[in-house]
């Protein structure tokens, strides 16, 4: 009984520290708009997830963040990104600069000023229908607490994504190739994994994670017009990395 005890409580901090490192290279994705520097008056928050896949370079669905739409919501004359990593303990400020936008693949690579060790890899075997699947996402809100402003920037002090977090789990429930056009999703002949569970608008861009290592990106779902998608898609890792080799 003790040995069977033991075991169970190695499986546990073994699973709690790789689920650790994971997060390590997860982001929320946060926009701030804004009317004058200086002004407290600001209005945005999480628009969806990204994730590195090596030390330089993160990717997100091209719906959630390209080099277009780097403009502030309707009322507001500013704008400003960040990512906020899912351990609370790194921000990276955004230049539209850093993006590359791929929309037959609907993603943006964004290119970091400097590195980040990535703890996420890559999945070098082919997803299987009924494979245990799990996503990191996040939810619409607010997640900063405390920031102050500089040189007519807003500089992020404090964040905490504790009460973001919108993850789920399931399996695969088909892999399929799709053509779609929509406002702002076009894809033609694209492999797709369709994962089991419902998802929420702000998972857009999340890694979908298999064994721990990645085999998609999180993209679109439907219906469209509803916050809460009943049917959710991730781009198939292999046709991001297609591209972006």
């Amino acid at each position: 009984m003790m040995k069977q005890a033991l075991i169970l409580i190695i499986s546990f901090f073994t699973i709690a520290n790789v689920q650790a490192q994971i997060e390590k290279s997860i982001f929320a994705v946060v926009k701030i708009s804004y009317n004058k520097p200086g002004e407290t008056s600001v209005t945005g928050g999480i628009c969806g997830s990204a994730f590195l896949i090596d030390d330089s370079t993160l990717i997100t669905a091209n719906h959630v963040l390209n080099s277009q739409n780097f403009s502030p919501n309707e009322g507001f004359n500013f704008v400003q990104y960040w990512l906020l990593s899912r351990d609370n303990n790194l921000i990276i400020p955004l230049s539209k600069d850093y993006i590359k936008s791929v929309e037959e693949i609907e993603t943006s690579f964004i290119r970091l000023p400097e590195p980040v060790k990535c703890t996420l890899e890559v999945s070098k075997s082919t997803p299987i229908i009924n494979d245990s699947v799990h996503n990191y996402g996040h939810i619409l809100n607010m997640p900063i607490t405390n920031a102050h402003w500089e040189n007519n920037l807003l500089v992020i002090d404090e964040y905490n994504l504790n009460n973001s977090t919108s993850d789920r789990t399931g399996v695969i429930a088909e892999i399929k190739k799709v053509t779609i056009y929509a406002d702002d999703v076009n894809l033609k002949n694209i492999e797709v994994i369709q994962p089991s569970f419902k998802a929420n608008v702000g998972m857009s861009g999340g890694p979908l994670i298999s064994n721990n290592e990645i085999i998609g990106m999180m993209s679109f779902g439907l219906p469209v017009d509803s916050d809460i998608k009943e049917i959710v898609f991730a781009i198939s890792i292999d046709e991001i990395l297609t591209k972006f080799n």
